[in-house]
């Protein structure tokens, strides 16, 4: 390589690394200021046709895709491409109202050169979408204009076409309310407005390709096409990291310690030669890698070439997350779904591979030798063991085998159960953190607290599944594990049938009293722990010294419960209204 290319080379390196500085300016800034930047860039043509896809579809929904006309005016026919395919289908079939919206955009964008391209580049995409809107008809020089001549428009006289769902004038609902839903994107009123003006802008621009347009679309078999267009599109985002969703998948795969693939060495920190025909990786997941979890705290510790492909190899895993999930990207929230989700596995990953030892530099050190990839999977891993876990104790379960709702659970245990069982496992926060009910397991805390609770039921269940109990004799109330525990032994303990048919309250008041002693008045009472354990020993045949610490830490904690509820409540005013956690009823008045 001579001086000279050398010369350019770096010249163009520089110039293409000014730009992607600014491209991140932009991604990270709010969305007004980040319009205003493109706008008032020196050269915006430039600097727009530089992002690459993925960041120009993810900053068209961050500001808006009707703000984000002028900038889309400026796009290269390729970033159309690129919206037209993660927007306008639906897993294997094309959703016609977003390719409504889509075009719709483009056409606002520029008009002349969308009609150009989409009839040379991709005619059979856009013939379909006329085919499944308007009807055709072509009359001879000889012919009588078609029947319900009215319905139809026409510009030479010659091709006559109509939008056969178009409500006919003299049914239309008073001030043009034809019963369409306005606000729905893409809605039919939308396409037909949109495909006269296409159709006529053709004509505009030369009559003799309106004519082929309008022929070929007669001819369109549109299951072929669409089957078609399908595999141009998983091929063009395969190209991206968009691999289709049965190979995508294999993100999730749990992958051992051992089984780890590790770096070639110094691969990470191997200075490569810049090609300028290969784009940069995106940046628009950047705002969002930022907290104080392992992960994100170990990537200060790399310089800013090593960041370049670590962002690489985000970019893909996240776009398998999309591909995996089957994630239809139509809003910034979604997206920043996918990117947190990457971001939570790959933090678990990290701590599940240092053992708990969450130091900086050993964190740093891991990135250096594995893939994220296979970091990402090893957090994976540990997830997927938790749901095999309670997929496996469900089957045989108490509950299950009784046909009972998880609810008989209780809150907490069926977070924490349901949390589980989709497809990809989710870790019950109860809002305490994010503000979510659940989010993704993300550290080592995560699936320990998990675990315990998966153990306690488990736990829990053993014991029930030993209780002589007849479900059926449920008729009232709410029945979950605590009001079962806690009606049979109040009931044995009143010498009661073994039922769960509610407990009379003035019957019940008796035990009550019993429940707690008041050795000094105005006290709180004490709860009999140790009489409730007894009851479970005598009644499962279990002996005290043998039943599982899950279970007792049940036991403990529901003790504590009902001490903290009806400590100091006194017997007379015993209400069943107020007292959830027994099955009971008040006697009615004769």
């Amino acid at each position: 390589m001579t001086e000279k290319t050398n010369y350019k080379l770096a010249n163009i390196q520089k110039k293409e690394m000014k730009l992607r500085a600014v491209r991140h300016e932009i991604l990270v800034s709010e969305s007004e200021k980040s319009l205003d930047i493109i706008l008032d860039a020196p050269a915006p043509v430039t600097l727009v046709q530089s992002f690459p896809d993925q960041d120009l579809y993810y900053l068209m929904h961050k500001i808006g895709a009707d703000d984000f006309i002028p900038v889309l005016s400026m796009a290269t026919s390729e970033q159309w491409e690129y919206i037209l395919d993660v927007e306008v289908w639906n897993t294997d079939r094309i959703d016609l109202e977003y390719m409504t919206k889509t075009f719709d955009l483009l056409f606002q964008a520029d008009p002349k050169r969308l009609l150009r391209w989409i009839i040379k580049e991709k005619p059979d995409f856009f013939e379909f979408y006329l085919f499944k809107n308007m009807e055709i008809y072509v009359r001879e020089h000889d012919d009588l204009p078609p029947q319900d001549f009215e319905d139809y428009i026409t510009i030479d006289d010659k091709f006559y076409f109509r939008f056969p769902d178009k409500p006919r004038k003299i049914d239309e609902a008073p001030d043009g309310d034809n019963g369409e839903d306005m606000s729905k994107p893409g809605n039919k009123q939308e396409a037909w407005e949109l495909i006269e003006k296409m159709v006529k802008a053709v004509a505009e621009m030369d009559l003799s390709v309106f004519h082929g347009l309008l022929l070929e679309t007669k001819g369109v078999l549109p299951a072929e096409v669409e089957e078609e267009q399908f595999r141009l599109k998983n091929l063009r985002l395969a190209e991206k990291g968009f691999l289709p969703t049965h190979e995508a998948i294999g993100i999730y795969q749990p992958t051992r310690l051992s089984s780890l693939r590790k770096r070639p060495v110094n691969s990470l920190f191997k200075q490569e030669q810049f090609d300028p025909d290969i784009p940069l990786p995106p940046q628009f997941f950047s705002e969002f890698i930022e907290g104080d979890d392992l992960f994100v705290k170990s990537l200060k510790f790399f310089d800013p070439d090593v960041i370049l492909h670590l962002e690489s190899e985000l970019a893909a895993l996240i776009n398998k997350i999309i591909s995996a999930d089957k994630i239809k990207v139509q809003s910034k929230k979604i997206l920043e779904k996918a990117i947190l989700k990457a971001c939570a596995y790959l933090n678990l990953g990290l701590e599940v591979i240092l053992k708990g030892d969450c130091k900086l530099e050993l964190a740093r050190d891991v990135i250096q030798e594995y893939f994220l990839e296979d970091i990402f999977r090893t957090g994976s891993r540990v997830g997927i063991k938790l749901k095999t876990k309670a997929a496996k104790w469900f089957i045989k379960s108490f509950i299950n085998k009784n046909n009972l709702p998880l609810s008989f659970l209780g809150e907490d245990f069926l977070g924490v159960i349901g949390g589980l069982f989709p497809d990809r496992p989710l870790y019950y926060d109860n809002y305490a953190s994010g503000g979510e009910l659940y989010r993704n397991f993300k550290s080592i805390s995560d699936i320990t607290q998990t675990d315990r609770a998966i153990e306690q039921v488990i736990a829990l269940d053993a014991v029930l599944d030993k209780l002589n109990v007849d479900i059926k004799s449920f008729k009232e109330g709410v029945l979950t594990y605590k009001t079962l525990i806690l009606t049979l032994w109040a009931k044995d303990r009143l010498k009661l049938p073994p039922n769960l048919e509610p407990i009379d309250t003035i019957t019940f008041k008796d035990f009550f009293i019993a429940l707690f002693s008041k050795p000094d008045p105005g006290e709180i009472g004490q709860i009999q722990l140790n009489d409730l354990m007894t009851w479970t020993s005598e009644t499962t045949s279990i002996n005290e010294s043998n039943l599982a610490q899950g279970f007792l830490e049940i036991l403990t904690d529901l003790i504590k419960e009902l001490k903290e509820e009806y400590g100091a409540v006194d017997p007379k005013n015993i209400d069943p209204r107020f007292i959830p956690h027994f099955l009971l009823h008040e006697r009615k008045k004769k």
